[in-house]
């Protein structure tokens, strides 16, 4: 499979993209809400990024991750998330909401534990609020799964650490970026030493990463983990001592969201080990069980493997995956027929092509790629017309459907190609 080249996710914009009616785009990294807390007495804000694949296919839900001090973080989190997601495949897609500070005091104060003296700390009703406020709606207003992740780095790294300890069931992963452990002397080293001696396992996952600075804390909290836990089960420590305190979120986050989903890529020699298509179905059947998410099929990883069925003439496996995806694996059947017929449009079957586009519009109305792949073989078949008007009505439902801007580059570039045509008849 080494040279496969295919035309979803080959290239990276992380940028949701709105477009106003006199054509001005406005780049945009997902969408500003706000709720009334009664619980803060106050509104709050934060930011909800969606991926790619979630506004042209409407089945599947994706695991949240939560960031603090979400307008800081909430650049680079999603642009990462994006590139080892829905480029890499690395991990799966998921959705990013990036809760807002209200400026520093404020931000400091929630982040700050109650039992801190002398800080008049409130992260039990920030964790209230996050509980049984931002949550629900979340789940109310989005395709989400159960499966949950907090992050916070510095003051946010401390939150996220008091959370583990006091609640520790409230997220599956908690990962405390260079977290500020030294207010209060120290104080949350009592709090763990106390709560963690009881334990007999871990109900979460902790990742906690220090970077080249000093007196943090990290390093005595490290130390009560492996006195209670010492084979490091469902904890991770990282050191990377040629970051400083505001480089090491990077590569925190990658280290640790690939280690939560150390399973989740199928490599080439596992593929090529296989012995039937049905390994690749198991596998991410059992993902979706054990993330309690709906999950796809990475596209990429999903377009060469049919690929190379399809070029192999393995007419089962290709079999298999179709009946499989269906019952088991349901947000990934546009993409399976989108590569299908990528395949017979390669081969010059143009009729097999153009039947499963079409079937694909009438199955989802917002398949722009379908529209596009109608624009193509037309094309080909010298009906211009009829390939002008699909390109239009591919790039007009893209449009409604966030698509990133080098996938608009394609359809307009598509469309350039067909007027053209027609200029020259």
């Amino acid at each position: 499979m080494n040279n496969i080249v295919l035309p979803f996710f080959l290239f990276l914009n992380f940028a949701n993209l709105a477009y106003s009616q006199e054509n001005d785009i406005k780049f945009q990294i997902g969408e500003r809400k706000s709720i009334t807390s009664t619980i803060l007495q106050e509104e709050r804000e934060f930011q909800v990024y969606l991926p790619p694949s979630y506004f042209f296919n409407t089945k599947g839900n994706f695991p949240v991750v939560y960031v603090m001090d979400g307008d800081y973080n909430f650049h680079y989190d999603t642009g990462l998330i994006e590139l080892l997601s829905s480029v890499s495949g690395k991990i799966p897609e998921m959705i990013v909401v990036g809760i807002s500070d209200k400026g520093k005091t404020k931000y400091r104060k929630n982040c700050t534990p109650d039992y801190i003296p002398k800080r008049e700390g409130n992260a039990s009703n920030f964790m209230l609020f996050i509980e049984n406020e931002l949550k629900p709606y979340i789940h109310k207003n989005f395709r989400a799964s159960d499966y949950k992740i907090l992050i916070g780095h510095s003051i946010g790294g401390l939150f996220v650490a008091n959370y583990f300890l006091q609640n520790p069931t409230a997220f599956d992963s908690y990962i405390a970026i260079d977290p500020a452990l030294w207010p209060g002397n120290y104080e949350i080293m009592n709090q763990a030493d106390t709560i963690l001696k009881d334990k007999k396992k871990l109900d979460s996952n902790l990742f906690i990463s220090l970077a080249d600075t000093k007196q943090m804390g990290v390093r005595q909290f490290v130390g009560i983990l492996d006195k209670y836990f010492p084979n490091g089960d469902r904890w991770n420590f990282m050191h990377f001592e040629n970051e400083n305190h505001n480089s090491v979120g990077l590569m925190t986050i990658k280290e640790s969201l690939e280690s939560i989903f150390e399973n989740w890529e199928i490599t080439r020699s596992d593929f090529y080990s296989f012995k039937s298509a049905q390994q690749i179905i198991d596998h991410y059947s059992q993902l979706s069980n054990d993330f309690s998410s709906s999950f796809t099929i990475p596209s990429y990883f999903l377009g060469n493997a049919i690929y190379y069925y399809y070029n192999h003439k393995k007419e089962d496996d290709l079999a298999i995956l179709e009946s499989e995806i269906k019952s088991k694996l349901p947000g990934s059947i546009d993409e399976f027929y989108l590569q299908m017929a990528l395949n017979h449009f390669e081969n010059e079957q143009y009729d097999k092509a153009l039947e499963i586009y079409t079937n694909r519009i009438t199955d989802n109305p917002l398949s722009f790629s379908s529209y596009e792949g109608k624009s193509k073989i037309y094309l080909k078949q010298g009906q211009l017309e009829k390939a002008l008007e699909m390109s239009k009505t591919s790039i007009k439902i893209a449009k409604k459907c966030h698509v990133r801007q080098w996938m608009m580059n394609e359809l307009y570039s598509n469309l350039d190609t067909i007027k053209s045509k027609i200029e020259k008849q």
